[in-house]
């Protein structure tokens, strides 16, 4: 049934299929990382025995979802000689190449072979263990047109903070609090129908995405992502990936 996940019981095995398609944005040069990305593209870094875009690929699989592409640019060759085209992994794997800057969404409209309504794009070069399957269950029954997988983070005031009115006047007071912020993650869920509103060989930013959904009348909804998520954009995340990657279940 499309648009709702399938639980497959075969004897001992239960797997989860997702009926979406995949976009992995893995076009990102790496400035940050250099000299690890002078001859590597960033995704293709290795943490652990495997590549940074690996693990995100074989958890996509892992939830059913067969049809995946791959949005590529800088030393995007080696992102396509390591995968092939999914034949080994009873997936099929697809490859667009931007040719001028399209932003973090925009080179999506290159990819014109969606075989679902919904679409799962995550940026190649995250290491996370986020539960898809939850995603998506919670993207499907909220409405929404899209979903954002977020993570948060706190802010300790180390001072005692006064909350004032329009005049001034004092109205409340908190002793040293903390507050909580989500930020987005890189991961989302989207209705293909959204792709309509992204202009066609343009920059165009996931960003400006939410903004023309909001603008529209349409919902977004957030997903606070309850495992481990890390962004590998400078040395110190690369190294605290490594560490991360003995301890970390990514299966």
């Amino acid at each position: 049934n499309e648009h709702v996940i399938i639980d497959i019981l075969n004897f001992r095995i239960q797997k989860t299929i997702i009926p979406a398609d995949a976009v992995l944005m893995a076009g990102g040069m790496g400035k940050r990382l250099m000299p690890f990305t002078s001859k590597t593209p960033k995704p293709m870094l290795k943490v652990g025995n495997k590549p940074i875009i690996e693990y995100n690929v074989d958890r996509i699989l892992n939830v059913g979802i067969k049809n995946l592409n791959f949005s590529i640019n800088y030393l995007g060759d080696q992102i396509e000689q390591h995968f092939g085209g999914g034949e080994d992994r009873q997936a099929k794997f697809r490859y667009v190449r931007e040719t001028q800057p399209l932003g973090t969404i925009g080179s999506i409209l290159l990819v014109n072979n969606f075989e679902h309504d919904d679409v799962l794009v995550i940026n190649a070069d995250l290491l996370t263990n986020i539960d898809f399957a939850d995603f998506y269950t919670s993207f499907k029954k909220s409405g929404a047109d899209m979903a954002v997988a977020t993570t948060s983070y706190a802010v300790d005031v180390p001072y005692a903070v006064l909350e004032i009115d329009g005049e001034n006047f004092a109205t409340s007071f908190k002793e040293k609090p903390r507050y909580t912020y989500y930020s987005n993650a890189g991961i989302y869920f989207l209705k293909k129908s959204v792709l309509a509103m992204i202009p066609k060989d343009v920059f165009y930013d996931i960003t400006d995405l939410m903004e023309a959904v909001i603008a529209s009348g349409g919902k977004i909804l957030t997903y606070p992502i309850m495992g481990y998520w890390l962004d590998i954009g400078k040395h110190d995340d690369f190294t605290k990936a490594q560490e991360d990657i003995k301890y970390i279940n990514f299966s």
